[in-house]
């Protein structure tokens, strides 16, 4: 009986540990971390996670390329003369199935010296899925008091199945400039996530049943 008892339970708490793992479906779908790639890389970085399903994952910039920062900050990706027609920042990856519920995440860092940039300047974000750009978000504030902070974006239509690009665009510039001049923009942790889903009917009968049997298995203890 006791063997019958542990076997209910080990059997119980897996069926346990499955609905939960089915359920959460969080993760990270594509994203560059950049120690991956050699300093002064300014295209084709290699995605460092990519996802089942997602494919020819590259990240690219215009000039400065991959830095070396140093601890805590790794290699970050960046660009000098940012604007908003060159020497823009991108990314691109393929989805092999559609996905809802994601999220564009990236920490960006910017310096700040008399003129063009001080003391700041807009930036944007937008995405092209072979029918021209479009915002998922405008008007985002580089400042000194903004550089190093981490932004997230919800895509709230989310991504079909297809190729998509990215790409960071800097304007708003001070003194009538066109670009960010010598200073740079930069960005780090640049990731599409796909946020936590509701667990299936079917997840939730199989934790269902999985409760069911831990209760069965403590009372035949008892007894």
């Amino acid at each position: 009986m006791t063997q019958t008892n542990n076997l209910i339970s080990k059997v119980s708490f897996g069926a346990v540990a499955l609905a939960l793992a089915a359920s959460a479906q969080a993760g990270v779908v594509v994203g560059w971390n950049f120690d991956n790639a050699a300093p002064g890389q300014a295209g084709g970085v290699a995605a460092s996670t990519a996802a089942a399903g997602v494919s020819n994952a590259n990240f690219s910039t215009a000039n400065a390329g991959v830095w070396n920062w140093g601890a805590p900050y790794g290699n970050v990706v960046g660009t000098q003369f940012f604007g908003s027609n060159s020497n823009t920042l991108s990314l691109s990856f393929t989805l092999a199935n559609s996905l809802n519920d994601l999220t564009l995440s990236f920490t960006h860092y910017h310096n700040h010296n008399f003129g063009n940039t001080r003391p700041s300047y807009k930036y944007a974000v937008q995405i092209n899925s072979g029918s021209g750009w479009t915002d998922l978000a405008a008007d985002l504030t580089a400042s000194s008091a903004t550089t190093s902070a981490t932004e997230h974006i919800t895509l709230s239509s989310g991504l079909a199945a297809g190729s998509y690009s990215m790409r960071w665009i800097g304007y708003g510039f001070g003194a009538g400039g066109r670009d960010t001049n010598s200073d740079f923009f930069a960005l780090n942790d640049v990731s599409v996530s796909q946020r936590n889903q509701v667990p299936e009917p079917a997840s939730l009968a199989l934790v269902g049943l999985a409760l069911a049997g831990m209760t069965l298995a403590r009372r035949r203890k008892q007894a």
